[in-house]
């Protein structure tokens, strides 16, 4: 028997497995699709990302894990709203996230706001939110995919990837969900962008628009039977020099108490970002430079005698500037009734005979941070 690819490839295809990408398999999955996910790295949670912390090789003992990107859920929507109301009680249900009590000091970004905001964190750490959306669609990842190029043939969607699985190919439905710069291949990752000749000349204008801010993370790990927090304080917030941030880690997760290391979290702010956007791993004046305002501001703790470190840096943080020049709003609440959205959430890319593509994410939705990308989804 022959079988062509057409009829065994998935009728939607996602590319990216954070937020986004991840909730929409789950919701595909739902309607009764067949969906396949690539993504390029070798876990889930993109921009919601959690560093594990060994001491040599990956096959050696988890010591602690620490958030480099997005540190906790906040929410002002009603318990009682019709998709995030569920949502956020399966996610508590199931533990993957849990109500964050935490003091936070400092320049809040949410100060001045009522008693409706609502802060979660994730106890196994962030990223396991997309890890448990995968779990629960039960659909096949291929991890460490890279998608090269993707092309609308008269027939079908030609997807061209190093170690591309044949079967993969040739999906009905493509929803890309990577930064904009790297679908408009001006990044590392970038793709070639053969099916950019079929996006309308709207479309790409307002992609052109879209822009991120840029930012480090560094995080340390020390030894809890040498070293105690010794501030009252989980997370704390700064408005002035190249640190922003401090938190916690391990206690805003709840205290991971399976882990013998201590980790702290810290986040440097956007000009640093801006100011050595082209420095590379491992960003060694990056981590100078957030170190010596760490020791000057936080001289409690041991910076310098830390058991490790690890500085990552966020080319695209945050979404700055979203499609079609919108800025998301920190304060967006997702509405209550769908006549209340006037945003879609997604954008065309092309459409034809051979399929249909799709850009989702939080550069096309209200709002840059988690319920953004899930109302995008």
């Amino acid at each position: 028997h022959t079988f062509s690819l057409a009829a065994m490839a998935p009728q939607v295809l996602i590319v990216g497995a954070g937020v986004t990408g991840s909730m929409l398999a789950l919701l595909a999955k739902d309607m009764g699709l067949s969906v396949r996910v690539l993504e390029k790295s070798r876990g889930a949670g993109g921009r919601m990302a959690t560093h594990a912390f060994r001491r040599g090789e990956r096959s050696s003992p988890i010591l602690a894990h620490a958030d480099l990107g997005a540190q906790y859920v906040t929410t002002r929507s009603s318990p009682d709203h019709p998709f995030l109301g569920p949502l956020y009680r399966r996610l508590t249900d199931a533990g993957v996230l849990i109500p964050f009590t935490g003091e936070v000091a400092g320049a809040n970004p949410y100060g001045g706001a009522g008693p409706e905001i609502r802060h979660f964190a994730a106890p196994k750490g962030m990223r396991s939110i997309a890890e448990y959306f995968l779990q629960s669609s039960s659909v096949l990842v291929d991890w460490g995919v890279a998608v090269e190029d993707l092309a609308l043939e008269a027939t079908h969607i030609a997807v061209s990837a190093k170690e591309l699985p044949e079967e993969a190919n040739s999906p009905s439905v493509v929803v890309l969900t990577q930064p904009v710069q790297q679908i408009l291949g001006a990044s590392k990752f970038g793709l070639r962008g053969s099916f950019l000749k079929d996006t309308d000349e709207k479309v790409m204008t307002g992609l052109k628009q879209v822009e991120y801010s840029s930012r480090f993370a560094v995080a340390y790990f020390f030894d809890k039977s040498k070293v105690s927090w010794p501030f009252s304080w989980t997370v704390k917030y700064f408005d002035k020099g190249d640190v922003r941030y401090v938190a916690h880690d391990t206690a805003r997760r709840g205290g991971a108490t399976d882990e013998p290391l201590m980790a702290v979290l810290v986040h440097s702010g956007v000009p640093l970002g801006i100011k050595l956007s082209d420095e590379e791993d491992p960003f060694p004046t990056a981590a100078a430079k957030m170190q010596a305002e760490l020791e000057e501001k936080l001289p409690e703790l041991p910076w310098a005698t830390a058991e490790g470190s690890k500085v990552h840096k966020w080319k695209y943080s945050q979404v700055y500037i979203g499609y079609g020049g919108q800025k998301p709003s920190p304060s967006w609440v997702w509405p209550m009734t769908e006549t209340g959205s006037s945003q879609s959430g997604c954008v065309e890319l092309f459409r034809g005979a051979g399929g249909l593509g799709l850009l989702c994410g939080d550069a096309v939705a209200p709002a840059s941070n988690f319920e953004g990308c899930v109302y995008s989804a």
